[in-house]
């Protein structure tokens, strides 16, 4: 059996404690309460750029899978907030350690848990970790509303037809404002859209503004476009038509208004119970007006169907090996009809290290051996439907861990 060292950090940045720094504390805590042997063979388990405001990490997922086995006597981590910030994880971890015999030492905080009074102040301490990270998001939402009150860009690429102006100290901010070559531009899409009510102006005047904007206007840039609220003004129209779609509209209500839109906090990798989502008046200029925004975006829905993405025979069953996660599909760019499986996790935060599946083959070898157990002739094609169900029906489980797919089937 091992001792286990586990490291987390939020963002992968060089500042607070490094996971380097984090491995050597913890060593050095080993090599003080076991011996020099165990810290030289411990198991390192990292996860950088993961809250601990849940469990679901890939590290911490897999050492308690390396638990359950087994494998591990001890953990040892530099602080009780990088194992976890919530009291109730924190509950059930401890619980789960328990149960395993597995011991835990922390290496910047002493706590003997084999006391009454040592295992109530471990507690107390994961209470104060959780009570910090909601003290972090209160003033990370609080700040939002500063930043929302003045329209300023939070950074990054500005939307096409605008440009950035940052004014000068000691009230240095970063604001959009409208850029004297592409701006236009953006002026005649919106127009030939609504000027008919329909999407083939603006596709043939995009074909046209192609050479002269510097990036392709084609039917994904045009979505794109369309559908970011920047351009739309701040009235009550936009408002209401921001509101359906879950945003917390922070500008009045008002009738007309010549200032676009400002999101803040939009995170596509995180729950929107964590994070807020709120939309203010910018100080940039409008392109159309609220209520054309919102006939614009029932055109669109009926015009431009939504990218949908291919399925194949393991979407929805198929899981990620190393962190748990599912693996869903993603088309390949440029390649008609070909897609691979790829972990979510890996997809959306690149914080699972797992090896993408190729769609067809692995639909090819599943569906074949699928076909034989159930008696049928792998090579007469049968609806996609058909392949699916039959799929879900004797797939009890499938993982894939970046070189072999696991697969357990129903008796």
């Amino acid at each position: 059996m091992y001792a286990a060292i586990y490291c987390r950090k939020s963002v992968n940045t060089l500042q607070g404690e490094s996971i380097q720094s984090q491995l050597e504390h913890c060593r050095a805590c080993l090599r003080m309460h076991r011996s020099a042997e165990d810290a030289r063979q411990a198991r390192v388990y990292r996860d950088e750029g993961f809250s601990g405001a849940g469990l679901k990490r890939p590290a911490m997922q897999q050492l308690l899978r390396d638990i359950r086995g087994g494998c591990i006597s001890c953990v040892v981590c530099y602080r009780l907030d990088r194992i976890s910030r919530n009291v109730s994880d924190f509950t059930a971890l401890m619980e789960e350690f328990s149960r395993y015999h597995v011991s835990f030492l922390c290496a910047a905080e002493s706590f003997d848990t084999r006391q009454p009074m040592g295992r109530a102040m471990l507690y107390m301490a994961s209470v104060f970790a959780q009570l910090e990270r909601e003290t972090i998001g209160e003033r990370v939402r609080d700040n939002m509303y500063t930043l929302a009150a003045d329209g300023r860009w939070l950074g990054g690429k500005p939307p096409f037809g605008y440009g950035l102006r940052r004014t000068s100290p000691p009230y240095a901010r970063t604001a959009l404002v409208a850029d004297a070559e592409t701006f236009p531009l953006v002026q005649q899409l919106f127009a030939a859209v609504l000027r008919r009510g329909e999407l083939a102006d603006a596709e043939q005047l995009g074909a046209v503004l192609s050479e002269t904007a510097g990036c392709t206007v084609n039917r994904r840039f045009l979505r794109r476009l369309f559908t970011n609220p920047v351009y739309a003004a701040a009235d009550a129209a936009a408002g209401e038509a921001l509101s359906r779609q879950g945003y917390e509209v922070l500008f009045p209500m008002q009738a007309h208004c010549d200032r676009g839109i400002m999101v803040y906090g939009r995170h596509p990798n995180r729950p929107r119970a964590e994070n807020l989502i709120s939309a203010a008046a910018g100080t940039h200029p409008a392109v159309c007006s609220g209520r054309d925004w919102s006939a614009l975006l029932g055109l669109l829905r009926r015009s431009l169907p939504q990218n949908r993405q291919p399925v194949g025979i393991l979407n929805g069953i198929l899981q990620c090996h190393l962190c748990g996660g599912p693996m869903e599909c993603k088309r390949r760019s440029g390649r008609e009809g070909q897609f691979d499986y790829i972990c979510r996790t890996k997809n959306r935060s690149h914080g699972c290290c797992c090896g993408n599946l190729v769609g067809a083959l692995a639909d090819d070898a599943v569906w074949t051996h699928l076909a034989k157990q159930s008696g049928i002739s792998p090579v007469q094609p049968y609806p996609f439907a058909l392949q699916r169900s039959l799929a879900a029906l004797l797939i009890q489980q499938a993982s894939w861990d970046g070189e072999t797919l696991h697969m357990l089937l129903r008796r």
